[in-house]
């Protein structure tokens, strides 16, 4: 399994209409402080890596008036702080469009986020990132982990594919998505990313003995 070519990070790739509703999203210091900690942590690891200028990755936590996110074409270890970030506080499937607090245009996977969020009250947090060695070793992860895999690579951020996505994940809290990436959820920020680098770090264990 590889990386479709169309769904690496190259050039404006968010295809949807954003309505700023406010410059500016709400304050959720902690959980921000997180959500920075963990931008670091997926650039670090090579969870989320540069390609074409930007970061290959999304993360974001649910809030009482929808999620806040990475915005798109972002650097996840660029000198982050609270007004990096987008709040999605309405979600317009029909118009294709997105209603936001904040400065910039939420991540072009967005409408996942949302999808996941709104079929799983259990999630508090949605990291996505790139990882060339879990799509190589997928099947044996899935032997070894309560992992989904989705039955087919798709081109990212269309709504079909963020509702093909939710549902094939289910109630996993770990997706592979054949010909882009994965998908870590958790209760927590920190239950999310932790997933991510175990799975991440057990491929590469994997590959060293292939």
């Amino acid at each position: 399994m590889s990386m479709l070519e169309g769904n690496r990070e190259c050039g404006i790739r968010h295809r949807f209409e954003v309505r700023h509703r406010d410059r500016a999203p709400n304050r959720h210091p902690a959980e921000m402080e997180q959500l920075i900690h963990w931008c670091q942590v997926f650039d670090h690891e090579g969870l989320a890596p540069v390609e074409g200028g930007a970061s290959a990755g999304n993360l974001s936590f649910r809030t009482s008036a929808g999620f806040v996110i990475t915005p798109t074409r972002s650097l996840l270890k660029s000198n982050l702080d609270w007004r990096a970030f987008v709040e999605v506080v309405r979600v317009d499937r029909r118009g294709f469009a997105l209603h936001v607090l904040g400065e910039h245009a939420p991540s072009s996977d967005s409408f996942l986020h949302e999808r996941l969020y709104a079929l799983r009250p259990d999630v508090m947090a949605v990291f996505h990132g790139h990882d060339d060695l879990v799509l190589t070793h997928a099947d044996a992860l899935a032997r070894e982990f309560p992992i989904a895999v989705t039955g087919e690579a798709r081109l990212f951020g269309t709504l079909d594919d963020a509702e093909d996505t939710a549902r094939e994940m289910g109630s996993a809290p770990y997706c592979i998505r054949k010909g882009h990436g994965f998908v870590s959820v958790g209760r927590t920020l920190s239950a999310a990313g932790e997933l991510a680098v175990t799975i991440h770090r057990r491929a590469v264990e994997i590959s060293k003995q292939a």
